[in-house]
């Protein structure tokens, strides 16, 4: 640059007060200064706080009862145990089906009254293998799982029906399901159900609404000679 006289004048550098500073970090805060991270969310921490609270953890944040993850597996359990003593049956000795149905419905319940439920008195018929699958909330006490259970269907050999027999129950809760093999009944091919079980928590325990089971085919009305008809 040149002045008034056009003299040039020389280039001068900035004071050091004008200079461009770095910047300089200030100390990291301790830890126990430092905020507390948000509550963590997701997958991961649903199934943390829900088996906490399966345990019984003080701690625990309140769920619903029914999206426990081990409330659902006991749900489960129940419904494909249900599900193969809903599906044996045995025409002569129609009242253990009756016993062993209800431990699963809310008491007080006759026994008579549940044998005769779903079935129409006639056969005889053993659920072997019960596969609990999908389990829907329908509420926070009530879910609906889905259940596959494999069944044995038996053919009479004799041309009249057996006579009714009480048996004797050694343990407190008999299963429905008939004896492998009878000398006056034949086994035939196994085939498949589908059952959709409604339950509900009641005190603490599940209990089946036994009048709302979906079995899937539909049950038969009518059996002939103790065979499904086709």
């Amino acid at each position: 640059m040149s002045g008034d006289g056009g003299g040039s004048r020389p280039w001068r550098r900035p004071p050091a007060a004008r200079r461009a500073r770095p910047r300089i970090a200030g100390p990291e805060a301790p830890p126990h200064l430092r905020p507390a991270p948000p509550p963590s969310t997701g997958p991961s921490a649903d199934r943390a706080r829900a088996d906490l609270a399966a345990m019984g953890h003080p701690h625990a944040a309140s769920t619903a009862p029914a999206a426990l993850p081990a409330r659902r597996a006991d749900a489960g359990a129940l419904a494909a145990a249900f599900g193969v003593d809903f599906l044996s049956w045995d025409e002569s000795d129609p009242g253990r089906r009756g016993r062993a149905l209800a431990p699963y419905v809310l008491p007080p319940a006759r026994e008579e009254r549940l044998a005769a439920t779903g079935w129409s008195g006639l056969g005889r018929q053993r659920g072997e293998l019960a596969l609990p699958g999908a389990v829907i909330a329908l509420s926070d006490d009530r879910l609906l799982v889905h259940v596959r259970v494999r069944v044995t269907p038996f053919r009479r050999l004799t041309i009249t029906p057996t006579c009714v027999r009480h048996s004797t129950d050694v343990l407190p809760y008999p299963a429905a399901a008939p004896a492998p093999t009878d000398p006056q009944w034949v086994g035939l091919d196994s085939y498949w159900y589908e059952l959709l079980v409604p339950v509900r928590e009641i005190t603490d325990q599940w209990r089946v609404d036994i009048g709302a089971v979906i079995v899937v085919p539909p049950l038969p009305a009518e059996v002939r000679d103790g065979v499904v008809p086709p």
